[in-house]
């Protein structure tokens, strides 16, 4: 299980934990565990803050959440980065029912990984989880669907497995040309990620239907 947390709000050793902001972290003398990969970078989080007050806040967090993903999560995959942190808090200043990138974190997990990542606090062995500001979600997807080939896909979902099989077939057909020997594995793993991707969009179709039936 992954969870996020506020610093304030994380008060215990239940879990192990990893910073995934703040600039004084990123000092030598501050190397401890901290996921660099998921740390804003200073140019649009500067903008974000110099924003507050001046454009309307729906406006400045649709920018954060825009920019976050292209800038940052867009670049990573969130599969390899679930197995190396699994069974850990991650952690960020913000308040838990204000807007933060932990949320998008969060979020970005819970759509690609169909995985509940709560928002949690902690004091010693007691530990809760709390809601967190929902529509930060909503503006990821959206941002993640800006000017983006679905390749005939409404669910993000079934897209990031038919683009891991994409990127597996054509890491085939590399180390064959280069070695000459066969590269089934890599093959029929890449076929599997794009029938597994054709089963989520099925999955994902009827669950666009229920909705409608229940409206």
């Amino acid at each position: 299980m992954i969870g996020t947390s506020s610093r304030r709000g994380w008060q215990s050793s239940f879990y192990k934990t990893y910073s995934i902001s703040g600039e004084h972290l990123k000092t030598e003398h501050n190397q401890g565990n901290c996921i660099f990969e998921l740390f804003p970078k200073k140019s649009f989080e500067e903008k974000y803050r110099n924003n507050k007050g001046i454009i309307p806040a729906e406006e400045n967090e649709r920018f954060y959440v825009r920019e976050y993903w292209k800038q940052v999560l867009s670049g990573l995959d969130p599969e390899s980065i679930y197995r190396e942190i699994d069974y850990s808090i991650l952690l960020s200043d913000e308040p838990s029912t204000e807007f933060s990138h932990r949320h998008i974190v969060a979020a970005w997990f819970e759509i690609l990984l169909n995985i509940k990542v709560p928002e949690m606090l902690a004091n010693g062995v007691h530990t809760e989880q709390i809601s967190r500001p929902d529509y930060i979600k909503g503006y990821l997807e959206e941002a993640m669907r800006q000017n983006r080939n679905m390749r005939g896909f409404t669910s993000l979902r079934a897209l990031y497995f038919f683009e891991r099989g994409e990127k597996l077939e054509a890491l085939a057909n590399e180390l064959e040309e280069k070695t000459g020997q066969c590269q089934d594995g890599y093959r029929q793993t890449a076929c599997y990620l794009r029938c597994q991707a054709d089963t989520i969009e099925e999955k994902y179709q009827r669950s666009l239907q229920e909705e409608k039936l229940t409206r």
